[in-house]
């Protein structure tokens, strides 16, 4: 017997995740660029990180996903707490109460994920040399998806 073939990945993390932030922050720009580029003065790159095997059955896998979410702020003129780490921190809880509250998601009724959490901040992480002129967050999304 023929296999069906889904795209776990996209149908049920990739897409739906992209469609909860758009709904929660209108257009921000995502992109899933494997390197950066300079994409405007607010995006978000998300870099697919983890495919894991956490439960297997007869009947199907339990599956755990994790993206790694990369968010970028340039504000123009100097540092400054309020304008830019205060906004960058503003976004970031935002994000991270956005998955709290859709923890198990079923956009219009269908199955996309269960379990979805952000595990982990980094507010000071490594940058390449390009990304020096923006503010940068990472963030791990992790979520199960029951295959």
């Amino acid at each position: 017997m023929a296999s069906i073939y889904t795209s776990v990945l996209k149908d049920n993390v990739l897409d739906p995740f992209e469609s909860l932030l758009k709904s929660e922050f209108g257009k921000i720009p995502i992109h899933y660029d494997q390197d950066f580029k300079h994409r405007g003065n607010f995006f978000i790159r998300v870099i697919p990180v983890q495919d894991l095997l956490d439960k297997p059955t007869t009947e199907d896998q339990l599956r755990t996903y994790g993206l790694l979410l990369r968010a970028y702020r340039r504000t123009p003129g100097p540092y400054n707490k309020e304008r830019s780490l205060t906004q960058l921190i503003n976004y970031i809880d935002r994000i991270k109460r956005l998955i709290g509250n859709n923890s198990n998601y079923r956009p219009s009724g269908t199955y996309a994920w269960n379990d979805g959490v952000i595990t982990r901040v980094n507010y000071q992480p490594e940058l390449e040399d390009k990304e020096q002129a923006y503010q940068v967050a990472d963030l791990l999304f992790n979520c199960n998806v029951l295959v």
